[in-house]
């Protein structure tokens, strides 16, 4: 088994799956939030069981870069975050899982077929639900036709 590559769309659907699936509503408060003091760390096992998430000191960073590096060949995620879905997840795993979390194959199993993902924004915050695919594509036709606004984006 290798380990699990999963694209950052996939991850932020599958902790709003598993943290939030009533939905979660971001706020600017949430987004200055994020620590300064601590470091986020996503460490993808090599038997490709699970995707561990967690937030740790710089020094323990530095401690177990090498575990890190030993295990997967990559990186401790220590540098600028890329990428407006690792982001999210991060701000996510901040606001619902500061103790960090662990993604299985369970865990992207349990999504469910007939659901979408949806970010509505707002002045001062984004909400994020699920919703029936049919309520989502209605919005997105709606967003087109009247708004001029191509929203969806799948995480399939």
């Amino acid at each position: 088994m290798s380990e699990i590559s999963w694209d950052w769309p996939a991850i932020a659907c599958i902790l709003l799956w598993k943290l939030a699936p009533k939905g979660v509503t971001i706020t600017r408060k949430d987004l200055g939030a994020l620590p300064h003091d601590r470091v986020f760390v996503d460490y993808r096992d090599p038997e490709g069981t699970h995707i561990q998430f967690t937030f740790v000191t710089p020094e323990e960073a530095r401690r177990i870069q090498p575990l890190i590096l030993s295990a997967t060949g990559r990186k401790v995620g220590v540098s600028e975050l890329q990428g407006k879905w690792k982001k999210t997840a991060i701000v996510i795993l901040w606001k619902l899982a500061k103790d960090g979390c662990i993604l299985t194959h369970q865990d992207r199993d349990a999504l469910p077929a007939g659901k979408m993902l949806l970010a509505e924004g707002h002045a001062k915050d984004i909400e994020y639900r699920f919703c029936d695919r049919r309520e989502g594509e209605g919005i997105a036709r709606f967003e087109r036709d009247h708004e001029g606004k191509a929203i969806l984006e799948f995480a399939e």
